[in-house]
């Protein structure tokens, strides 16, 4: 049994969903009535009234909730192994009729697709609840829906469509990149750590973002330059530590997967207190 099997995979994932279903369905509930307060506090907050501050409060939320969506799929991603912190549910991950491979797979397919879900879903149900509230006991618009604003910032809708082709794709393929690492990197914290794999993956990702910012900062390095001139685009320069960062994002990915796929194949029923893997051994 060492070749990938389609099936084997399935049996695993519908494992994980199973196992999985009620803790997700209560935090969807959790984070839908979360959204609500939210949206309700920040109109409240903004004193919202003519069209034009309607629009900017929703240009506000939605910004916020492209950072929500993106640290909703982390934490996911962080506690693909959580439900597996008890013996007996680990003994059965552990025993399922597949590959070392399919199993991995499976829990990481499973943890960035449910967050992924889970967060948009309950962003729409969330919006959607505070825009029937207001529209119904405050006389509000029924079209002040968060959710076009952002899904024109998810999709960058709209953003670059001024530059040169050549800029437009570094720029596509730094972000990729980018985000591949950072979703390998909390996979490899949340496999390697048994408890807090979310915060300790942050602190160690906000100490290297901050030092690459003070590097930048003291060095005048620059990832994307333009410079404008009547609103006129007149030059683009890509730095070199944009391409830099894009190789150093793509090596490391790949990294990141192999550390974190090593550490899952010595996963053992009892591990010590903080982390799934026995350095010592």
């Amino acid at each position: 049994m060492n070749s990938f099997d389609i099936h084997r995979f399935g049996k695993a994932l519908r494992w994980m969903i199973g196992v999985n279903m009620h803790s997700m369905l209560m935090w969807t509930l959790g984070l839908i009535l979360g959204v609500f307060m939210g949206e309700m506090m920040v109109r409240f907050m903004m004193h919202a009234t003519t069209p034009q501050e309607m629009n900017h409060s929703t240009d506000v939320l939605a910004g916020f909730f492209v950072i929500y969506v993106i640290i909703g799929v982390a934490v996911s991603v962080c506690n693909l192994f959580v439900e597996l912190d008890k013996k007996p549910q680990r003994q059965a991950f552990l025993m399922l009729p597949a590959t070392n491979l399919e199993k991995y797979l499976a829990a990481i397919v499973f943890a960035a697709v449910s967050g992924f879900v889970m967060m948009h879903l309950s962003f729409i149900v969330g919006d959607t609840l505070r825009v029937a509230f207001r529209a119904v006991f405050y006389g509000d618009s029924w079209n002040s829906f968060v959710v076009s604003e952002f899904v024109k910032m998810m999709t960058f809708d709209g953003i670059g469509v001024h530059h040169t082709l050549g800029y437009r794709l570094m720029g596509l393929v730094f972000l990729v990149c980018g985000l591949t690492w950072v979703h390998s990197f909390y996979t490899l914290g949340g496999t390697l750590f048994r408890k807090y794999a979310f915060v300790i993956s942050s602190i160690a990702l906000v100490v290297g973002v901050t030092l690459l910012v003070w590097f930048s900062k003291n060095h005048e390095v620059r990832l994307f330059v333009t410079n404008y001139e009547k609103g006129v685009i007149v030059t683009e320069q890509i730095g070199i530590i944009t391409y830099m960062l894009t190789a150093f994002f793509a090596v490391f990915s790949v990294v990141n997967y192999w550390a974190s796929f090593h550490i899952f194949k010595g996963f053992e029923l009892i591990t010590n207190k903080w982390l799934n893997y026995d350095f010592y051994k």
